[in-house]
């Protein structure tokens, strides 16, 4: 019997999967002197700012690439690559071997962008894990902070089963970490996000082990308080909270307040805000699946 126990534990862990992954840090050293990037580096923010579909998130991750063939300690290209693979992966829908894919790229690229700060990089080389070695990062590191914890996230929550969950629940401990160190910087930061974040992680994780549903509900109100022009912080409160607490009218409130926003003047970043109102469209259709 011990035996029969132990091979369907096994079977459990090989089919659940383990969340892992490392870094190159080498990947973040020059090997060539930096060349004069400015004027494609302007092309890709142009491009990402009116990135209105998947296709053409895709070609603003190719022209932030090409800044990375010239310059790769670009500080500017790698964050914008952690925020747009992130996007890309958002997308998919229920094709799990690529978000998988995009997540890992979005969390790489963060992570990548930490490391210019040299006492990060110093922390780094000696040893410390990513989720230690933040405690030295600094407000100018805050996007790719919060671009890592995202990525940890939704690889957490969109691409592993509830066995994988378990199993791999101490990276979401990890996240919780750097989204410490954020607030201990900036709460406040990006109209909300920082809460907007609390409030996931205390809405998936089960109740036993330090969920909050009521938490989770409050920090989401403080992060539309926070960024009440956001359409990030209506749309997961109706994605995330709405439906899984079966608010179904405050689901149907959220998705037409961002269905009703004009995108080129809402605050944030025009990609997300795109795929926010396409993504509001989408759940509104179908919400009697959802609920």
């Amino acid at each position: 019997m011990r035996s029969f126990l132990i091979t369907v534990f096994t079977l459990l862990l090989f089919l659940s999967g383990c969340m892992t992954y490392q870094s190159d840090w080498t990947a973040v050293r020059a090997d060539h002197p930096e060349r004069d990037v400015s004027r494609l580096l302007e092309l890709a923010h142009k491009k990402s700012h009116h990135a209105d579909s998947k296709a053409a998130v895709r070609e603003s991750i190719q022209l932030y690439e090409e800044v990375l063939n010239d310059d790769p300690l670009n500080y500017e290209a790698l964050s914008s690559l952690a925020h747009l693979y992130l996007l890309l992966g958002d997308e998919e829908g229920n094709e799990i071997p690529q978000k998988k894919e995009f997540y890992l790229k979005a969390i790489t690229y963060a992570e990548h962008a930490m490391y210019l700060n040299q006492d990060f990089r110093h922390l780094i080389d000696k040893g410390e894990q990513v989720w230690e070695a933040v405690s030295v990062l600094t407000e100018r590191e805050m996007e790719p902070m919060l671009f890592w914890t995202t990525g940890i996230f939704y690889y957490y929550k969109d691409c592993l089963g509830p066995a994988a969950q378990v199993i791999n629940f101490h990276w979401i401990k990890r996240a919780q970490r750097v989204l410490e160190r954020m607030s201990a910087i900036n709460p406040d930061y990006a109209g909300g996000a920082i809460h907007f974040t609390w409030a996931l992680y205390y809405l998936s994780i089960p109740e036993g082990i330090g969920g909050d549903r009521e938490k989770s509900k409050a920090l989401f109100l403080r992060a539309i308080e926070t960024g009440p022009n956001r359409l990030l912080n209506r749309w997961g409160r109706a994605k995330y909270f709405d439906v899984k607490m079966k608010n179904r009218e405050e689901f149907i409130d959220d998705l037409q307040w961002v269905i009703a926003q004009d995108i080129t003047k809402a605050e944030g970043h025009f990609a997300w805000n795109s795929f926010y109102k396409r993504d509001a469209e989408r759940m509104i259709k179908d919400i009697d699946n959802l609920f």
